[in-house]
Order: structure tokens, then sequence, then C-alpha cells
């Protein structure tokens, strides 16, 4: 009897011992155990986050490789381990880390203002997405010198990277030189050549402009009158010079004739051109002036040639309305005067174009609201491409080299089937009044409301900085005009790919128990929840 009793006690007391040891292995699974696991979005999913030591058979019950790390979400998922235990926990997928990107140095004059922020930084990277671009403090330069401007670049969760920017100031308050500027003589009813002679220089603006000032000239009615040359750079310095041109009796009756192939109508304040007298002389005369302009515009192949010849027509041609007038007459204005509307930019283009031996033709603006506009199709690396030199008061940039995407806005509508194929695969193209942005995909977030990202375009530019809008120099003899220069810039637009959102996981949640040689069921994506104890 009393061996009986103490092979029962023995057996309790294994019994209990078994008992407490699984008890507290039971505990010592639970702490070990995380429920609740964050990872950094792009990281890889690794069971051993899920464990302060993670157990040699701990496995995911779920087919993790489903899921998008790049994409802050939340999922439910099943773990197993120690043989027995299978357990819910939460993966948390955030973005915690700050965009990437590079400073792009900008350089200006203490006369304008600074650029937009976002000219200012490039190859900027985030897997959320870029929320807004803003400097830290809006920069004003009032001395010249080398500066460090920061910039901030701020994903849509909240994450934001300063970037610090140089900035080289220029203080210039000198106005450039003007040289060989001397009394002028035509014969009434015809205009003489402005700048034969004529040179600017300038300290800091290796290419500061001429503008003509003739606005007290009647060129019908014989007489001694003055002409105004005001010289202008990029800090909108400007020195002026008058001069007297005296118009005599005409000597010769006005050549007739028209612009043959040339006398293409048309104008950009509204007209319908296609009139006017000067025939074949005043093309002619507009171009041997042209012929002397492309003298110092040769580059070393036709795309080359051709970016010069649409710089030097928008940064040396200022924007006026002049009526309607021939293709001669246009071409003839903007090499004399150096000003006129957007017929005589696309003119100056064409003639400089054909000199050069370059094909173009001319685009006009379709259905016509208002007035008229006119640009350049040029034939550049066997590829038709839209070209416009015009001076817009919207931008100091010009259009080279642009794809009927790149040009899509409300200046530039035209009816695409009227023309040959363009670069970018066009044949017929239905304008709208401005681009459609292609919409940024907003993850999913739990932890905090997501904001509402900002269109970014990716947009490729050659980084020049507007200069301050002070009024123009005005035409109507004041002596003391104020210029606005505007500065020439490449825009060459990389359009925005549309991003493909990934494939959601199922939301049917796991079996309990995984049937043996069954693939094992996806993770659930959840909102943020706590997971239940089992």
């Amino acid at each position: 009897m009393y061996k009986t009793i103490g092979k029962i006690g023995a057996f309790l007391y294994c019994a209990a011992i078994i008992a407490v040891t699984v008890i507290f292995t039971i505990r010592d699974a639970n702490r070990n155990l995380k429920r609740d696991v964050v990872v950094e979005a792009g990281s890889n999913i690794r069971i051993e986050d899920f464990f302060e030591r993670c157990p040699d058979d701990a496995r995911f019950v779920n087919d993790v490789s489903t899921i998008n790390t790049d994409e802050p979400a939340v999922y439910k998922l099943k773990v197993f381990y120690d043989e027995v235990f299978e357990k819910d926990v939460v993966l948390r997928i955030e973005d915690h880390t700050a965009p990437r990107g590079i400073a792009l140095p900008q350089s200006l004059y203490t006369t304008w203002k600074a650029p937009e922020a976002a000219d200012c930084v490039g190859y900027l990277y985030d897997l959320s997405g870029i929320s807004k671009i803003e400097y830290q403090e809006e920069p004003l330069f009032k001395d010249g010198g080398d500066y460090n401007v920061p910039v901030l670049v701020t994903d849509v969760y909240g994450n934001t990277a300063s970037i610090s920017v140089p900035f080289t100031v220029i203080d210039d308050r000198t106005g450039p030189v003007l040289t060989g500027v001397h009394a002028l003589e035509t014969e009434a009813n015809s205009e003489p050549d402005f700048f034969d002679g004529v040179t600017v220089t300038d300290d800091y603006d290796e290419d500061p402009v001429i503008r003509i000032d003739d606005s007290k000239v009647d060129y019908e009615h014989p007489g001694t009158y003055e002409v105004k040359y005001i010289a202008i750079d990029k800090a909108n310095n400007f020195t002026t010079k008058t001069v007297e041109i005296k118009v005599k009796e005409s000597t010769a009756p006005a050549p007739a004739g028209s612009d043959s192939e040339y006398d293409v109508s048309g104008s950009g304040s509204g007209g319908t051109g296609g009139g006017g007298g000067g025939g074949n002389g005043r093309l002619s005369d507009a171009k041997r002036l042209a012929s002397r302009v492309l003298s110092g515009l040769w580059g070393k192949d036709n795309v080359a040639t051709a970016r010069n010849i649409f710089n030097w027509v928008h940064n040396h041609v200022y924007y006026s309305h002049c009526g309607s007038l021939s293709y001669a007459q246009a071409a003839y204005r903007g090499f004399s005067k150096r000003s006129g509307d957007c017929y005589v930019y696309y003119s100056c283009s064409k003639m400089l174009l054909d000199l050069a031996g370059i094909p173009n033709m001319m685009v006009k603006r379709y259905p016509v609201s208002g007035s008229n506009h006119y640009w350049n199709l040029v034939k550049l690396n066997g590829q038709w491409y839209h070209c416009d030199s015009t001076r817009f008061k919207h931008r100091s940039s010009i259009y080279f080299m642009c794809t009927d995407e790149q040009i899509n806005d409300k200046y530039h509508r035209f009816n695409g089937r009227l023309y040959p194929a363009r670069a970018g695969g066009s044949k017929e193209f239905m304008p709208s009044d401005t681009p459609t942005p292609t919409e940024t995909p907003t993850p999913e977030v739990t932890e905090t409301p997501t904001p509402t990202p900002t269109p970014t375009p990716d947009v490729s530019v050659t980084i020049t900085p507007t200069p301050t809008g002070s009024a123009e120099p005005t035409v109507t003899g004041a002596d003391t005009p104020t210029p606005t220069p505007e500065i020439t810039q490449d825009v060459t637009v990389t359009p925005t790919p549309k991003e493909t959102d990934p494939s959601e996981p199922t939301d049917t949640p796991p079996p309990t128990n995984t049937p043996t040689n069954t693939p094992p069921p996806p993770p659930t994506k959840i909102p943020e929840t706590e997971p239940s104890e089992t």
C-alpha cells in the first residue's frame, strides 16, 4: 500500500513538474513573441523581427512574398513556432525616410526674383512621392556674393529633407556700353538698317540687347526726327542714346511684286496679313540682314544651329503689336527694328532656318481664340518638332524641339491632321487648353492621416532665374525707361509615367490549420486594429 501511494505521489510530482514547465514555456514563448512589428518601407520582411529570440522552426503561415513593401500599409499575419503555436501578428509597413535629391546651383542678379524652390533641386526620389518643395525662408538678396539656401523637400508622409542650394548673386548696377551709334538717313516709305555698325557690350552680360524707339519718326513725310537706342542687360540696367534720322524725298517708286513662295499670310495680332508693299525688294533687304545675323549662329550640326537661331530671335526681338504684315515685311521688321508680334518671331526664325538649309513650316493656332498665333515646325534628326521663339509674358523660356504633348497649352492648340507626323509618334492631335497631369497614387496609411500630394511634373530644364517684373522701356520717347529683359531657358519636358497600383492581397482570413501540400494563404491587409488574443 505504501509502495502504491509512493508511486502515485511520484507520478503526481512528475506531472506537476511537467505542467509547471509547460506553463512557463508557454509564458516564455508568449513573452518572446512580438505581436505588432513595424518595418521601414522598402525593407525585407523577416520572421526574426517577430521574436526576441527566434525559434528554429518559426515561419509565416501566410505567403509574405505577395506583400509590396514599397507601399506603406498594415497586414494581419499568422506565425507558427515551437511545433505547436500559431499566433496572429500585425505587420506595419511605414515610411519614415526623407526624400533624396541633389542641389542645382543657381546664378542670378540682385534685381531678380529668386527662382521657384522646385527649380533648385533635382533627381528627387521617394517611395511615397513628393508632396511639396519650398524654401526654408524665402531668399531676398540685397548684396552680391555666394549663399547657401536651404530648400525643404517633403514627402506625402511628412518626412522632410533639407537640401542646401548654392546661389551666386551678382550685384550689377552698370548699364551696357553702346558704340557706333550715328545719325541716320533714309528715303520716304523705307527704313534704314538701325544696327549697321552698332555694337553693345556689358561687364557681366555676354549678350545684352538693343531696342529701337522710332515712335517719333514719320517715314511717309520728309523731315528730321529722333531715334532712341536703348541697350539693356540681364540685370535690368539700361543705357540710352538719341540720334537724328533724316527722311528724304523718295527718288524711286516703291518696288512692285510679291514675296513669291515666302508670302505667308497672317499676323500675331489677329490680322489677315499678306498685304503691304515692299515685295521682292523688302524680301531682299530682310535676307541681307538675316544673312549677317546667321553668320554668327552656325553650330556643329543642324540641331545646334537651330538652337542658336531660336535663342537669338527670342533674346533680340521684343514683343509688340504691329498689325497685318507679309512674310517679307515681318522678317524685315524683326531684323531691322527687332520688335514685333508672334508672326514676326515666326518669320525671323523661318528666314534664318531657310538660309541654314533646315526644313521647316508654319503652324497656326486652331481654333483661333481672340487672335492668331504662329510658330515653326522644324525637321531635326529626321523628325518634326515644334519650336516657338516668341516671348511670352507668362514664362521666360522658349519652346524648342517639343512634341505635341510637351507643347500642349492654350497658346499652341492646333489641328494635327494638317501637318506631317511629329516626333513622339503623333499623326492626329486633338488639342486641349492645358495638359492633364498624371495622378500620383496615394499609399494607404493607418498611423496618420494621409496628406494630399501636390503633383510634381517631371521636367528637365536648363535653369535660368527669371528677372523681377519691372516695366519694359516704353516706345513713346520717355527719357527714363525701366526695361525687363527675358532670359532664354531650354525646355525639355519628360512626361511622368503613369504608376500602376500593386494588386491588393485578398481579404479572406487564413485558415487556422493549413492542410498539407496546400499553398500558404496570402496575408490579409487590414485597417489598424490590435490582434485578438488566442
